[in-house]
């Protein structure tokens, strides 16, 4: 490898990938890119998106969308750093292998994140309900709540079969979680 180190942090909406981010950038120095920045950027030249990126999402679809703007960002940022991080709910368990091999000497890892007993308390608690659940049914928040566990269940799963670590905070708690997933994802003891 070339010294270089690209990370990944994936995982359902509302679980604590950013929080995850942030903590890295803090504690370890490792910039980071939200690809929500990159989705509001691609939605300008193409809008097509808007169609994919519509609830309920298909996250399988998106993030094969979103696969090739990634692979370039991630280009980019293996250039800029000897270390960043990219992040969001649209990237795939499968990038991390796809990656390493078109970035040949940047060392890609990942972590994703999952909570698999999410709760409505947890989408309203979790920094205040976001701006399209305000004023949602009981019904409305329970449905954004079973897709966020459906999520993290399909990408335990999908870790699984692509050798990528998986942290569900909801077996550990929040703050274990965060802990456990800069372990795996720094590759330390």
């Amino acid at each position: 490898m070339g010294g270089h180190r690209l990370y990944f942090v994936g995982g359902a909406p509302r679980v604590g990938k950013s929080s995850l981010a942030k903590r890295l950038l803090e504690i370890d120095g490792i910039p980071f890119l939200p690809t929500d920045v990159l989705r509001t950027v691609l939605r300008r030249v193409l809008p097509e998106l808007d169609a994919i990126d519509q609830d309920p999402v298909d996250a399988l679809l998106l993030a094969e969308f979103m696969y090739p703007h990634v692979e370039q960002a991630a280009e980019v940022c293996a250039e800029e750093a000897e270390c960043f991080l990219i992040e969001g709910f649209e990237l795939s368990p499968s990038y991390i292998a796809r990656l390493g091999a078109a970035l040949e000497q940047t060392e890609v890892r990942g972590c994703f994140l999952g909570h698999g007993s999410f709760s409505i308390e947890d989408l309203v608690g979790y920094r205040g309900p976001k701006p399209q659940h305000r004023g949602a049914s009981r019904a409305e928040l329970g449905g954004a709540a079973a897709w966020i566990r459906r999520r993290s269940s399909q990408l335990r799963e999908e870790c699984g079969a692509a050798g990528v670590p998986y942290v569900d905070v909801g077996d550990l708690g929040f703050e274990a979680a965060m802990l456990e997933a800069r372990r795996l994802l720094l590759g330390r003891a």
